[in-house]
């Protein structure tokens, strides 16, 4: 806050003394109308010189008091840029009164020495947090059978920094069979495909890098899916857009979406670690875009606290994660920094790049013990 209002000082004062050199300026003869064989015009030419330098002077002498001066800057101790300010004045109750108003909106995230989003520690208001988060835990069965196993494997993050997540999720598909089965085609190597009379297009699948965690809402849940089938497809083609033939896979339609909207939530969501999809299953997660294409950025999401909300809002449990690991991975993404668009912005999506590597669907068939 103290760099801006220094800069405004700083602009302001030069302003000033540049409108000063104008006026003074308009009071001297156009260049054009000097005599430039008589002594009148060097005299004239010696008095602007002496004008422009003195204006330079003070601005350059009044500018240099407003900047701490640099011999004394290993002096000065270095403070976090990151809610000092904005901490301190919302503990004191005095932000409007000390003109910190990233403080009265709430805002904590900036500065230029915020935590690496890269950093499994770096939390959603940008300070590195003193110990690592750790899940809680592992949500009970509670009768539930599961079904079907789904390994994720995330790469979080670009370059060399990047790191590998996996989350092993197990689903109830014997209380909701029709929503298990939209999750097993989506994460599974075919893909859900809704329909197979398109010209040009291609099933939604979540892994092979097409998947990616979408949006996050710090502490309370994940969501994951498909951004955009379009560019899910010129990637699977190695191409930079997809054909003007392609056409993205419709959401789902007709006697499956009938059957999907008959089905309850296995469970209530209240604790963390539960799979949830939308009520009226994968690729109804959001309506704000109509297009087909985006239908499936919302796939599903995971809860890493309990959420009546989502109950209030029908959304229908179908399993659950199933180690202490997953857990632990929950937490750290779910506690990880996000994109924002205004200062009292709640989620969005992650800061750092995390997309589904592989994702990996294992039947009850395959799990059981072999003879």
């Amino acid at each position: 806050m103290m760099r801006m209002m220094i800069f405004c000082l700083l602009i302001a004062n030069t302003i000033t003394h540049v409108l000063a050199f104008s006026s003074n300026l308009q009071q001297v003869p156009h260049l054009g109308a000097r005599l430039v064989t008589s002594r009148p015009s060097s005299k004239l030419s010696n008095e602007t010189d002496e004008k422009r330098r003195s204006i330079i002077s003070q601005t350059i002498l009044s500018t240099s008091l407003l900047i701490p001066s640099f011999a004394n800057a290993a002096s000065v101790p270095v403070q976090r840029a990151v809610g000092s300010g904005e901490k301190r004045c919302r503990e004191e109750g005095n932000c409007l009164e000390t003109f910190e108003l990233d403080g009265a909106v709430g805002w904590n995230w900036g500065g230029t020495e915020r935590c690496d989003a890269s950093d499994p520690n770096c939390g959603p208001d940008g300070r590195v947090r003193e110990e690592p988060l750790v899940g809680k835990p592992v949500p009970d069965l509670a009768g539930f059978e599961i079904t079907h196993v789904i390994d994720l494997t995330l790469n979080i993050g670009v370059g060399s920094n990047a790191y590998i997540e996996t989350i092993k999720m197990g689903l109830y598909g014997n209380n909701c069979p029709e929503l298990v089965q939209e999750m097993v085609d989506m994460c599974g190597r075919g893909g859900l495909v809704t329909s197979k009379n398109l010209l040009l297009g291609a099933p939604v699948r979540i892994g092979g890098g097409f998947g990616a965690l979408t949006y996050i809402k710090p502490d309370e849940r994940l969501e994951f899916g498909v951004a955009s089938q379009k560019v899910a497809y010129a990637k699977s083609i190695r191409k930079a857009k997809a054909p003007d033939e392609f056409v993205p896979q419709p959401r789902p339609s007709g006697e499956r979406l009938e059957l999907v909207r008959a089905e309850s939530s296995a469970r209530k969501h209240n604790e963390a670690g539960l799979i949830s999809v939308p009520k009226e299953g994968i690729g109804y997660g959001t309506f704000l875009s109509g297009s087909d294409d985006e239908a499936y950025s919302n796939a599903f999401q995971i809860t890493a606290v309990g959420a009546p909300d989502m109950d209030k809002a029908g959304r229908k449990v179908i399993g659950q994660l199933l180690d202490a690991k997953s857990m632990d991975a929950l937490a750290r993404l779910a506690g990880s920094p996000t994109r924002k668009l205004l200062p009292t912005q709640t989620g969005g999506a992650p800061l750092i790049k995390v997309s589904v590597d592989e994702s990996v669907v294992i039947a009850k068939s395959e799990l059981a013990p072999k003879e």
